[in-house]
């Protein structure tokens, strides 16, 4: 079974972005992603992937979204996409950039491509939460 949680401490979030080849952001906030269920006690707890983003005033920003380098669950690190985003909408926010150079992730997650000199960051992806969760699925699959 996966297991989405928000990572409590800086050391846990610096140590599961080594291990998912991603840099460690202490600014950020992080969601980790594990395997809980299995036969030995390293398949229960089996790290999946990673995801830092942060709020900033009244839109957000996810900066990664990676799987483990031990790991080949794409659609694991698509959920934790997808509960990164149920967070940030949770939270009122309703604007959410994704700096990324991975093409098909933000596209599969509703993402759309934005122009960088239009924005004052260095942003690529634009997604727009109102409504998103209103279906059962805003995801591109």
């Amino acid at each position: 079974m996966l297991e989405i949680k928000a990572i409590q401490t800086k050391e846990e979030q610096e140590r599961i972005c080594g291990l998912c080849g991603v840099e460690f952001d202490p600014d950020c906030l992080a969601f980790g992603a594990k395997e809980t269920a299995g036969e030995t006690e390293e398949d229960r707890e089996k790290l999946l992937g990673v995801s830092q983003f942060r709020i900033i005033k009244d839109f957000a920003v996810i900066y990664d979204l990676a799987k483990s380098i031990k790991s080949d669950d794409f659609e694991a690190v698509v959920i934790t996409g997808k509960a990164t985003l149920n967070f940030i909408d949770l939270c009122g926010i309703k604007t959410v950039f994704f700096k990324t150079d991975n093409k098909n992730l933000p596209e599969i997650l509703g993402f759309e491509k934005f122009d960088k000199e239009d924005n004052g960051g260095d942003y690529k992806y634009r997604l727009n939460l109102e409504g998103y969760f209103d279906s059962p699925c805003g995801c591109k699959f």
